[in-house]
């Protein structure tokens, strides 16, 4: 088996719509680019950067605080935070934008009760919480948890060594928390805030509906609403740009910094809390989880039921099954690409295979609208110069488009969990097997497949639950009159019909959130966090 021809021409049908996108821009007139930066890019990159910003600084205090807490602390609940605090990863960013602009607006719960009992008061809640901000911070609520999830595993293998030390040394908890625990958990600090980057790059619903201007919602306007496609390419390729930047700078800084945890037979939580300080811990642990998954789903809840009897149970079940079935074909289709792709890279040391294993993982760096994009583009190529091969009724408007831009844009996060796994078995495995006579294929089988079988698992159900989420890629390439969860809460919610989108919104919040309760303990089992 030629390795680095099979990981080559794996990676050519990953990337070659990327390639393709890229080489067409190259050829575009300079005018275009000019009217575009004296027009629209410097408010595009300005609305995106800070959005950005903003979304990472809510995120940062969100996410490492009560993981601090709850990975160090002796406490009563804090099993229970732990599991409530990885819920709101199960609400998409467009759905909580919709619900809280619906809570918050004019007519709301929220300004109407002010009204009604505290009139006094009215002028200064009678605000318009469309602004950039409070998005920003409404992100941050179902964003953080990939911050948390990071820095929980990050702390709990710190142990208790480090912290005993620091104890010694007279450092109180909140100087061992800044001194020694935030520097050593850098690289996880920034691995999670670089998934939470790329989300918000990748939003479209939520910045659509706020009516921010960022490169996503530009690409959708130029192309869509004003048939400027020369537009839309020079901001898709932009927009490539600044993610490979962000991508680069995220795989320095962790190769820069290496850590080996010494494993401690106390990982558990080392400080004792007062009654007082047990208090301010529940309630920063109890925050994110109120405004971040309770209070959004008690409300799509009385949403559902108070438009029942306008639900069509038939298309309900037809809508879930589109969005089920996408899901779960795509998640297969990329956990077996990621395996092979892990695989080749264990038992070759071609740098060949390892530079295209890295460049594949960009892919989820893209934004859905890019991938999109870029795919139509190359399709209709193809459609126009091998019209006896491939015929526009084949490749445009077919699932099989569908499943391969999701593949392209989560084949990352299929790729991480399995990338772990497989580095930290020894070569020795290999080694022995091959002393018994073992094929490479019968070392697979009977070695690396069994000892993966729990990265594998981890692994589709990420991409399950991020798939079942996505909107931009769905609306752009779904087949006519072929709908899904996503799509369907995005349509009525941009209607002003929030209350009939709800049915899809509780659909997509409550399977997502049986897979991240399933994902979650076998993540703490698996990496022995307490």
């Amino acid at each position: 088996m030629n390795v680095k021809a099979l990981t080559l021409f794996i990676s050519l049908i990953l990337l070659c719509p990327l390639i393709y996108l890229v080489y067409n821009v190259l050829g575009l007139k300079s005018e275009n680019f000019f009217y575009l930066w004296n027009s629209l890019l410097i408010d595009y990159s300005l609305n995106t950067i800070y959005l950005v910003f903003l979304t990472s600084l809510f995120s940062l205090f969100l996410g490492i605080i009560p993981a601090w807490f709850v990975s160090t602390s002796n406490f009563r609940g804090k099993n229970f935070f732990d599991v409530i605090l990885f819920l709101p990863l199960a609400i998409p960013s467009y759905i909580i934008a919709f619900t809280y602009s619906d809570l918050l607006s004019y007519t709301g719960p929220m300004q109407s009760f002010v009204r009604n009992n505290i009139p006094q008061l009215s002028p200064y809640v009678n605000q318009d919480y469309l602004q950039i901000e409070i998005l920003a911070f409404l992100m941050a609520l179902v964003l953080y948890p990939y911050l948390y999830t990071a820095c929980r595993i990050s702390f709990s293998l710190i142990g208790s060594n480090y912290i005993n030390i620091s104890k010694n040394l007279g450092m109180s908890q909140f100087k061992t928390f800044f001194k020694i625990i935030i520097p050593i958990s850098r690289v996880s600090i920034f691995s999670g805030l670089f998934l939470i980057i790329m989300e918000v790059l990748n939003e479209y619903g939520a910045v659509k509906y706020f009516g921010v201007n960022t490169f996503t919602s530009g690409i959708f306007r130029s192309w869509n609403s004003m048939g400027d496609v020369d537009t839309a390419k020079i901001l898709a390729v932009c927009l490539l740009i600044l993610v490979s930047l962000f991508f680069i700078l995220e795989r320095y800084n962790s190769s820069k910094y290496k850590y080996n945890y010494k494993p401690n037979d106390n990982i558990s939580g080392t400080y004792n809390v007062g009654k007082s300080l047990r208090l301010v811990i529940n309630f920063i642990c109890l925050l994110p989880f109120l405004i971040g998954f309770l209070i959004p789903l008690i409300y799509i809840v009385n949403n559902v039921f108070k438009t029942i009897n306008l639900i069509d149970l038939n298309e309900l079940f037809e809508i879930s099954f589109n969005s089920f079935y996408l899901a779960f074909v795509s998640s297969l289709i990329i956990i077996i690409i990621a395996v092979l792709f892990q695989y080749l890279k264990k038992i070759s040391s071609s740098r060949t295979v390892f530079f295209f294993s890295e460049i594949v993982s960009l892919t989820y760096a893209l934004p859905g609208a890019v991938i999109a994009l870029s795919l139509i583009m190359i399709l209709a190529f193809l459609s126009t110069n091998l019209s006896n091969l491939v015929g526009s009724s084949i490749v445009f408007g077919s699932i099989i488009v569908l499943v391969y831009a999701y593949v392209m844009r989560y084949m990352a996060v299929g790729i991480s969990p399995l990338r772990s796994s497989f580095e930290k078995h020894p070569e020795s495995y290999d080694e022995t097997g091959k002393n018994l006579g073992m094929s490479n294929l019968s070392l697979f089988k009977k070695v690396h497949l069994p000892i993966n079988k729990t990265a594998v698992l981890i692994a589709f159900i990420l991409c399950f639950v991020d798939i079942i989420k996505e909107l931009p890629i769905t609306l752009i390439l779904r087949p006519f009159n072929f709908d899904t969860l996503a799509v369907r809460t995005y349509e009525y919610a941009i209607e002003e019909m929030i209350a009939k989108s709800s049915i899809y919104s509780l659909v997509i919040i409550l399977f997502g959130s049986v897979l991240l309760i399933f994902l979650r303990k076998i993540i703490n089992k698996s990496v022995n966090v307490s």
